[in-house]
């Protein structure tokens, strides 16, 4: 089987010969080109057809977004793989859009570079956990302002204090999920939601668990009808 071909697009001479030297020690891989500007990269592309493209953000102003989307309108088959120190939440969602196959951090280790390189070969979407979290936050924020209105959840964020964690953990406690219903939901441990849970409580200043369903929904966390618990403590409380 003919080994997959790559091209690495890379600004710095050091780490773009490194890369092409442990990916040319691998049998399934080799690097058919190596180019430190776009319009060397543009040529390689076409001429080369390679298998990935290993791409430097730093090469283009945009961050790699519009030599994205040239490779993918150009030659679709070829993976694009972007390289980079880091990228903000709106530069990866519009990355993914515009094509990119993965994503490599600039302070990745070798083994875990060529890893990553031959599950985007398989087909296989890569995101390092840091623009994994990244993304998740800003798809949750798109979510959750379609469904209760961006101004509204930005309101509420603002009001409690809630980070982002927070205010996932509170919508769901307002539906009347408990703590193994949402770490099952949120893939958590069930640790982590009770730690969440606990700062959510301090926040917003209660101490058990229907109190805090019952202020959620009046404060705007919309959720399911009230289950018997949390319909009669809040049938308990005084009427101020």
């Amino acid at each position: 089987m003919e080994p997959r071909t790559i091209v690495i697009a890379e600004r710095q001479t050091l780490l773009r010969e490194g890369i092409r030297t442990i990916i040319n020690l691998e049998p399934d891989m080799k690097v058919c080109a190596t180019v430190d500007n776009e319009e060397e990269l543009r040529e390689a592309v076409l001429m080369q057809r390679p298998s990935a493209v290993v791409v430097d953000t730093g090469l283009h102003p945009r961050g790699g977004l519009d030599l994205t989307g040239w490779i993918k309108e150009r030659r679709p088959e070829t993976k694009v793989i972007l390289f980079a120190q880091d990228l903000e939440e709106d530069e990866l969602l519009q990355a993914i859009a515009a094509g990119a196959n993965g994503f490599l951090m600039k302070d990745i280790e070798w083994d875990d570079l060529l890893m990553q390189i031959r599950l985007v070969l398989k087909g296989q979407m890569f995101l390092p956990e840091k623009l994994a979290a990244k993304l998740s936050n800003k798809l949750f924020r798109i979510l959750a302002g379609e469904r209760y209105g961006t101004r509204h959840v930005q309101s509420l964020l603002e009001r409690f204090r809630l980070t982002e964690k927070e205010f996932e953990i509170s919508l769901l406690m307002a539906k009347g999920l408990n703590n193994r219903q949402i770490a099952e939901a949120l893939m958590y441990s069930d640790g982590t939601v009770r730690n969440y849970v606990s700062s959510v409580y301090e926040k917003i200043g209660v101490r058990d668990r229907a109190k805090a369903v019952i202020f959620l929904r009046d404060s705007g966390f919309q959720g399911r009808e009230e289950d018997a618990d949390v319909r009669d403590a809040r049938e308990s409380l005084p009427i101020l």
